[in-house]
């Protein structure tokens, strides 16, 4: 079986040779754009230099390749957000909340697939059908609805407001979803295999698992019931409280941090058929430690039972590559 196959095998439930290695969010790595010859900025506005980064991912003994930029804010600059200047060492964030002050004018534009770097994720999708063929998985990212409602008020706003302005988060939230639900089709329909929600707003951090559950899963399930491929749900952070609850949802893969239990999440998501992305640590081993320290943790990983050995979250910019290359090297040291 090829690269694609085991992938979506895995994802299935089927039996595999070996578990797939890769990363599910973003690896917009400086040392990865120098070998590539495709640096930020211009690997965030240019689909060919886009794309290039994106089929890097060889050279750090990934079998996935990631479409759709480097950062988690396409879909709230669409919606008027102002995003600072990035660097080679710096993606993309949200400088300003459009609608912090007040909702009005806030809609699901008709155009919104045609505002920001969209059209330019159109123009990488094909690149990388060219590129890839069906050899290799192509997945979609960008932030969740969720995450995306906090960035046009800002996030502090939004978690205040989801107790004392609950009807204001439902109205942005609905528009969101539309917004989320679409951008994922459009994902599918240009050449994803996958898409990855990335929902760091979403986390136990900041809501409680009561409130996941009252204004988070019904958005995600009616997402999930609305779009056309398979579903990634990524949340940072300590998730143990609520893997139950992200596998009601209706997505087929849940990608966790560090701080979650591997072992205990992966047998709540297989109870439910979902698999489980991750969990090497990328704040501290993949960006701080040592390659021994990164290759100790990817086969920990393993033995807790992860169905595709990923970092847990994004790739820090300045992190080693030899720390990265761990992963694979310690996928095939597991399966020898």
């Amino acid at each position: 079986m090829n690269l694609k196959e085991r992938f979506l095998n895995q994802l299935a439930g089927k039996t595999v040779d070996m578990t797939p290695v890769g990363c599910t969010t973003t690896y917009g790595m400086v040392e990865l754009m120098k070998k590539c010859g495709a640096e930020r900025p211009l690997a965030d506005t240019d689909a060919e230099a886009m794309t290039t980064l994106s089929l890097a991912a060889e050279l750090a003994g990934f079998e996935m390749v990631k479409a759709m930029g480097w950062d988690i804010t396409p879909m709230s600059e669409a919606f008027g957000c102002t995003l600072g200047v990035p660097q080679i060492d710096l993606q993309y964030c949200i400088k300003e909340h459009p609608f912090a002050e007040s909702l009005d004018g806030l809609d699901y534009p008709s155009d919104f697939l045609s505002r920001g770097r969209f059209p330019t994720y159109k123009k990488q999708f094909e690149l990388l059908k060219k590129e890839v063929g069906d050899q290799k998985v192509i997945f979609g990212e960008s932030e969740g609805a969720f995450t995306c409602g906090a960035n046009l008020v800002g996030t502090e706003n939004f978690m205040k407001w989801t107790f004392k302005r609950k009807k204001d988060v439902e109205q942005i939230l609905e528009t969101t979803k539309q917004a989320m639900i679409d951008v994922i089709n459009f994902a599918f329909e240009n050449g994803a295999d996958y898409y990855t929600m990335a929902e760091p707003t979403a986390g136990p951090a900041l809501m409680s698992p009561k409130m996941f559950k009252k204004f988070v899963v019904p958005m995600l399930t009616d997402i999930a019931d609305k779009t056309n491929g398979p579903l990634v749900l990524h949340i940072c952070g300590n998730t143990d409280l609520i893997i139950p609850l992200m596998c009601e949802t209706g997505v087929k893969g849940l990608s966790i941090e560090e701080g979650a239990n591997m072992k205990e999440a992966a047998k709540i998501a297989h109870q439910n058929d979902v698999r489980i992305f991750g969990n090497v640590a990328t704040a501290t081993t993949l960006f701080m430690g040592t390659p021994e320290e990164s290759y100790k943790e990817a086969w920990a990983a393993l033995e807790n039972g992860t169905d595709f050995l990923c970092p847990g979250c994004g790739i820090a910019p300045g992190s080693p590559l030899e720390n990265i290359l761990q992963l694979k090297k310690a996928r095939d040291d597991y399966f020898k």
